[in-house]
C-alpha cells in the first residue's frame, strides 16, 4: 500500500550524487524517473516522496516534480491503473514554503509530513483545511463524527470531506475518512 521514494537517489541515478534540486531540466528528468517508477504500480498506493537528503530544491524543480505528478495522475479524465495518494516529507520550512507557493499558484494541494508535523500545504478551503487538521489529530472518522466533534452540520463535515477525498488528500475506507499518514 506504501510506495517509499527517496527522491535523493533518484536524483543520484541520473547524474553525479549533488543534494540540490534545481533547474527545469533536472526537476523534468527526476519527475520522469519517478513517472517510470510509478509506472509499474497499480491499485491504492501512498506514494511517499522523501526529500529528507536533499539540501536545496527551487521552486522550477518543485513544479517540475512534485506539481506535475500531482496533475498527472489526480487531474485526468482518464482512470489509471494507480490510484495515488502523495505524501512529502523531509521538506524544511523554507521548502516547505516554496512548494505551497507553487501548488497555490496552481489550485494544488498536498499532504505534507515535517518534524512530526502533518498538514496540507497549498490550495485548499478554509473548512477542508480544518476538516484536515482534525483527522490529522484523530486519525480517523466519519462524516457524523467530525460533524458532531466540530459542531458543523452533517452537510458541511461532508462536503468538506469530499473535497478532501476528490483531491486525495484523505482516503475514503469503509465510511471513515483518514489522511494518507493513518493509512501508512
Amino acid at each position: 500500500m506504501i510506495k517509499q521514494i527517496d527522491v535523493r537517489s533518484v536524483l543520484a541515478r541520473l547524474g553525479p550524487d549533488r543534494p540540490d534540486l534545481v533547474t527545469r531540466p533536472t526537476g523534468r528528468a527526476v519527475r520522469s524517473s519517478i513517472e517510470a517508477e510509478l509506472s509499474r504500480l497499480s491499485g491504492r498506493k501512498i506514494i511517499v516522496l522523501d526529500f529528507t537528503s536533499v539540501r536545496t530544491m527551487d521552486c522550477s524543480c518543485a513544479d517540475e516534480i512534485v506539481a506535475k505528478l500531482i496533475q498527472a495522475y489526480l487531474v485526468t479524465e482518464m482512470p489509471l491503473p494507480l490510484d495515488a495518494f502523495f505524501l512529502v516529507k523531509g521538506l524544511d520550512e523554507h521548502q516547505v514554503e516554496d512548494l505551497d507557493e507553487v501548488l497555490r499558484r496552481q489550485r494544488l494541494a498536498l499532504v505534507a509530513e515535517s518534524a512530526g508535523v502533518v498538514r496540507l500545504i497549498g490550495d485548499v478551503a478554509e473548512q477542508a483545511r480544518i476538516a484536515f487538521e482534525h483527522l490529522a489529530l484523530r486519525g480517523r472518522a466519519a462524516a457524523q463524527e467530525l460533524a458532531d466533534e466540530l459542531a458543523w452540520t452533517l452537510d458541511d463535515a461532508r462536503a468538506a470531506l469530499d473535497e478532501l477525498a476528490l483531491r486525495h488528500l484523505v482516503m475514503l475506507e469503509s465510511g471513515h475518512y483518514l489522511p494518507p499518514t493513518a493509512a501508512a
